[in-house]
């Protein structure tokens, strides 16, 4: 008999308590919620001015480290749009802009000071309060960012959550998979995202074996 139950349940987490499912499966499902499921955040950057004292390097890979609340029923990854435009369209980018300067007192520059081209999208920095750089008198600061679908497995920034997989105490058979959000989306919804990932992930290879058989 299989079952899964959800056990505990907050904005930020999940416990779901697995029952008779196999561990390769679990521990596959939960590999998935850190590496498969879609998220987005920042992935190109253009910096037009930046006289601050970090490098721009630096600075770029500060910003792409800022997750964004996802809307992934909207937007699909950019290898997977069909506009076929490096720069993207209204399906797999949001363009953002940042900009910023320091006149006579230093002034720190914040995940609410990128402001989206739309501003009606539901897009944007997980919190308002993620610091970003301080300018001393003087120095400006301006960007335009990107912020594109991707998934774990491409690159740390796009790890849509933290995940652990451990037997119950004293219940063999069955296992508790704790998928903890790291703001993205809620933690439900990546369990629900990991789990379709997996089954799609299946069938297809079902499928790949059945026509090698026949063929």
């Amino acid at each position: 008999m299989v079952d899964v139950s959800i056990v505990e349940e907050d904005e930020k987490y999940i416990k779901a308590e697995l029952d008779g499912i196999p561990l390769s499966i679990a521990n596959g499902i939960r590999r998935f919620t850190m590496n498969e499921v879609p998220v987005m955040a920042v992935e190109e950057i253009l910096i037009i001015e930046n006289t601050s004292a970090m490098h721009n390097e630096v600075l770029a890979h500060r910003i792409s480290l800022i997750p964004f609340i996802s809307d992934i029923d909207r937007y699909v990854a950019q290898e997977e749009c069909t506009c076929g435009s490096r720069l993207g369209c209204e399906r797999c980018v949001v363009r953002y802009v940042l900009r910023a300067e320091a006149r006579d007192e230093p002034v720190t520059v914040y995940s609410r000071d990128i402001i989206p081209e739309d501003a009606n999208t539901t897009v944007k920095p997980v919190s308002p309060k993620i610091p970003i750089v301080k300018l001393a008198p003087g120095q400006r600061l301006e960007m335009e960012l990107y912020v594109r679908v991707g998934r774990g497995r491409k690159n740390a920034k796009w790890q849509a959550a933290i995940s652990s997989l451990y037997e119950k105490d004293g219940e063999p058979g069955k296992r508790i998979l704790y998928i903890e959000s790291i703001g993205f989306l809620p933690p439900r919804r990546i369990l629900k995202e990991a789990v379709n990932i997996f089954k799609k992930k299946v069938q297809e290879l079902d499928e790949k074996i059945k026509r090698e058989l026949e063929g």
